[in-house]
């Protein structure tokens, strides 16, 4: 589909790459630094004006933490219809680096101190922001993306609050998740037309480096110590932090298994009390200032490299977890016993030795500086006739001179040409110079043929093809231990994955409130197959009535929010079970590979003996057709030379005294 910028640009939008509750994100062809951004519903006046201001105060401090708006996007009709923005490559969102298993898959060498760099990375983008006069608003992990160096980038920019140009009021963020946004605005109605502020953002800010830090848990949700219910958005409105060190009487306590708050530095821990018990909360410089120095003052497991921790601590928390819980909250692989069945895959290789072949090309034609040809008898013959008929004319040129001398210069033009091309003997020669030339021919295009046969084997293309053949098979099982890997990570992830899915199917929707997600809409989940925390990934697929994108959001946010309290204990028996089944496929296409290997090998090599061993006897052909069809011409220009008018050789014969 076609759209036309602000200066009548045209952008042609292609594949679908991602979705949400306001549009579609596109790619943009022939600009492949660029996506698109298109509304399902057409920006009123307000949100085109908002686009326009945020297009005006673009800048490089902002793009460097946002996908902020490059161009405004126009339909057939004028109207705006989205905007283009930068494309991010190899970023995913921040919530993947909170378990454990989505770390591996995307960042499987970071381990704690990368998640305390990204917070730090958080901050600083924050501060940005927030110097350039803006409020991101809506913030939640879904909004954030991360890279594998932890820089950090903001999307879905247009719901930002920005200061009007004229300086009177706001184009406000009219939007916003619960479980990031401050009791302040949980408390009002509705977001629409309520002023944010950095302080709001700072609240935002907060919880997710208690995230990052806690990896994943929520700094409002922990064990209930009342008989009251009480859900994330209830304990931000009564401030129940339920890490608080300061709070003597506390309805919420830190869930089991989890990091400790006293666990980090003082400064880091005041800051978060200031954020989630105070109203004036610590500024993103603030934040930075913090982390930065966490940063610089982690230690490292003597065990493993992942396993990076404050030095506050004493020893190494991911370690004790392990031994005493059996909680992995790092996956370094050092608890899966790896097989030995890969040791000699060099060895094996090694011993198919591959060449290509490279045929000398023959050279034509063959010299045979030394050979010398002895004229047959018959070429002696014909040139004794010639030169009795130049003895004949020598006595009639005489008479002619003694008795008519008018007609001895016509007989020395003519005479020649008469005896030459009117002698009995003349047919006879012209018939032997045609067998001669015949046979010259044939001798030349055998030479042809055997130096193109030698040159050109026809073997030679099946022995390239077995070759490559041969070479990909080498390739292939030298990729056997990478290919395992891949197989033991599917077995390992499908270990974990049904570990959680059971977890998130004991979260049944009718037993749980997610904002926006009424008993209607609950009802027709259900009545679709979508009983529980365990279902909601259907959605991407699955049309439910009432159920729009930006529901699926707010699901999607919630089963995260579940998921954030699982504790993956891996099963040892499955586990090892699986390894088994590794095992045994690795062996099983390591023998296929094997026996394969040695066939192609076989075969190749059969070829290659085949190919150079005719060469061989072509070579030595060529060589006899060759020296036959040196000699041919030689006698052939030997018989030839007999064709020149007899007179001219008997004048030289004379002359040199040879005919007496």
């Amino acid at each position: 589909m076609n759209f036309f910028g602000e200066h009548n640009e045209t952008y042609q939008t292609g594949r679908e790459i991602g979705s949400g509750g306001e549009g579609r994100v596109l790619e943009v062809n022939d600009h492949a630094l660029l996506v698109a951004k298109i509304y399902t519903t057409l920006p009123d006046s307000e949100k085109t004006d908002k686009l326009r201001t945020m297009l005006a105060m673009r800048n490089d401090s902002i793009e460097a933490y946002t996908a902020w708006p490059q161009d405004l996007l126009h339909g057939q009709d004028q109207r705006v219809t989205g905007f283009t923005m930068k494309k991010l490559s190899g970023y995913v969102p921040l919530h993947m680096v909170f378990s454990p298993m989505d770390r591996k898959k995307r960042f499987p060498d970071k381990g704690y101190n990368f998640l305390v760099h990204v917070a730090r990375n958080l901050a600083g983008a924050f501060m940005k922001l927030h110097g350039a006069g803006l409020v991101v608003g809506d913030v939640n992990e879904g909004n954030i993306l991360i890279n594998g160096s932890g820089i950090v980038c903001f999307i879905d920019c247009d719901s930002f609050q920005i200061r009007k140009t004229d300086g009177n009021g706001y184009f406000y963020c009219d939007v916003g998740i619960p479980r990031y946004t401050p009791p302040e605005l949980l408390k009002e109605q509705s977001f629409e037309g309520i002023a944010r502020s950095t302080n709001t953002d700072n609240f935002s800010l907060a919880i997710l480096i208690f995230q990052l830090l806690f990896l994943g848990r929520h700094p409002f949700a922990g064990k209930n110590t009342t008989q009251k219910d009480i859900d994330e958005e209830t304990a931000i409105k009564t401030h129940e932090f339920a890490y608080s060190l300061k709070k003597k009487r506390k309805k919420l306590l830190p869930p089991n298994d989890s990091m400790q708050l006293e666990d980090l530095p003082d400064p880091v821990v005041a800051l978060f009390h200031q954020a989630f018990e105070d109203k004036t909360r610590p500024t993103a410089a603030q934040w930075l200032a913090a982390l930065e120095q966490l940063l610089a003052d982690m230690a490292t497991c003597s065990l493993t490299k992942l396993h990076t921790y404050p030095s506050t601590m004493a020893a190494c928390p991911w370690c004790r977890f392990r031994k005493e819980r059996g909680i992995l909250f790092f996956l370094d692989d050092s608890y899966l016993h790896a097989t030995n069945l890969l040791s000699d895959i060099d060895a094996f290789v090694n011993g198919f030795k591959t060449e290509h072949l490279e045929i000398e090309r023959l050279q034509q034609p063959f010299l045979f500086r030394d050979l010398t040809v002895a004229a047959p008898e018959a070429y002696f013959r014909q040139r004794a006739k010639m030169i009795q008929a130049g003895v004949v004319f020598s006595v009639v040129a005489g008479l002619v001179l003694a008795f008519f001398q008018p007609l001895f210069l016509l007989l020395c033009f003519f005479g020649p040409y008469a005896v030459y091309h009117y002698s009995p003997w003349r047919r006879e020669l012209e018939a032997e110079i045609a067998r001669r030339k015949k046979e010259h021919a044939t001798l030349e295009r055998l030479l042809r043929e055997k130096i193109a046969e030698h040159d050109h084997p026809g073997d030679l293309l099946h022995y390239e093809r077995g070759l490559e053949q041969l070479e990909r098979g080498v390739a292939t099982y030298r990729q056997l231990p990478e290919i395992t890997e891949h197989k033991r990570q599917e077995m390992e992830e499908a270990v974990y994955n049904e570990q959680l899915s059971y977890y998130l199917a004991c979260f049944k929707l009718e037993h749980h409130e997610i904002p926006a997600i009424g008993d209607v809409r609950k009802k027709s989940l259900i009545q679709h197959g979508i009983l529980s925390a365990a279902e909601v990934g259907m959605l991407a697929h699955t049309k439910v009535p009432g159920i729009g994108p930006r529901n699926y959001q707010v699901l999607l946010s919630w089963q995260r929010q579940v998921a954030s309290n699982f504790l993956y204990i891996p099963d040892d028996a499955k586990m090892q079970e699986g390894m088994a089944t590794v095992a045994r496929e690795t062996a099983a296409l390591r023998a296929r590979l094997e026996a394969t290997i040695r066939k192609e090998f076989q075969a190749v090599n059969y070829l290659k003996d085949h190919i150079m061993n005719r060469n061989a006897v072509l070579m030595r052909q060529a060589s006899e057709i060759a020296m036959r069809e040196q000699r041919a011409r030689m006698e052939l220009e030997q018989y030839q030379h007999l064709t020149k008018p007899p007179f001219y050789e008997l004048i030289r014969r004379f002359n040199k005294g040879k005919i007496r």
